[in-house]
């Protein structure tokens, strides 16, 4: 099971790891997704010579787009890279920039082709590293309204004015997972009372909670250091929800997992 980071190639290999090692909850909010992602077929996007990939995420959906995302280093700089996705990708491709990144484009049969390309350099190896995201535009369009339902069935159980700040998930190997964060002006007390409530709900029983120590919060960042991090459990599945404040926001970082038997 892999989720989506905002950094490339090999450091986004290592956040990605980080991410799944911290996910440990339920999905039912979007198993209206994981059909089709199972059964779509995707469009192959072709690679220049001498391009490796590794995958991130076969079966993923982020903030309601299901796609595939691969990453991929290659011993050539970006410019000559850059050039050869160009050729590879085909007519007609959209260009960008984003930062340090070049950022090439292209609608494909009902998707959308992202290929991200910037320098990767280390002690021993220069070139490129990267990612490509295929999303599947057409499941995007078809489940636009049963998403939206899905959203707001979810924020209705949830303290008023709350918001989802983003929202991953991923089917992979017989299991669903799910990382949302959601934000709102309420007290600490009075989300967890408010989380505890939903998931209860979901047939989830709160297993214990964990509060830094007086010694480990000074040497945490001031949102950490009064962070409290709840474990639940239910039969197939598993949920974790961190609830940090900071100023006057709050920020609810719930991750899911569950196996299909969960749904049976």
């Amino acid at each position: 099971m892999r989720l989506i980071c905002t950094c490339s190639g090999g450091r986004l290999k290592q956040s990605v790891r980080a991410s799944c090692a911290s996910v440990v909850l339920v999905i039912g909010l979007l198993v209206w997704a994981l059909p089709a992602l199972a059964t779509q077929r995707w469009p192959s996007v072709g690679l220049p010579e001498g391009v490796s990939t590794y995958a991130i995420g076969e079966r993923m959906v982020i903030s309601g787009m299901p796609m595939r995302l691969t990453g991929f280093v290659s011993p050539l700089p970006p410019k000559a890279l850059t050039s050869a996705f160009r050729r590879s990708l085909g007519e007609p491709v959209v260009e960008n920039v984003s930062g340090n990144k070049q950022v090439l484009g292209r609608a494909l049969e009902g998707f959308y082709v992202t290929v991200q390309i910037e320098a990767r350099s280390t002690d021993r190896t220069t070139g490129s590293q990267g990612t490509i995201a295929v999303v599947d535009m057409e499941s995007v369009s078809k489940n636009h309204e049963q998403q939206r339902v899905d959203r707001l069935r979810l924020l209705d159980r949830l303290p008023a004015g709350s918001s989802i700040a983003s929202d991953m998930a991923s089917d992979d190997q017989g299991k669903s997972a799910r990382h949302i964060v959601i934000v709102n002006t309420h007290g600490q007390q009075r989300n967890r009372e408010a989380v505890v409530a939903m998931l209860g709900k979901d047939g989830y029983v709160l297993e214990r909670e964990v509060h830094a120590d007086a010694s480990a919060s000074r040497s945490l960042p001031p949102q950490m250091a009064g962070a409290s991090t709840l474990y639940f459990k239910a039969a197939g599945k598993e949920a974790m929800a961190v609830i940090t404040r900071t100023g006057e926001r709050t920020a609810i970082v719930l991750n899911t997992v569950a196996t299909l038997q969960a749904y049976k």
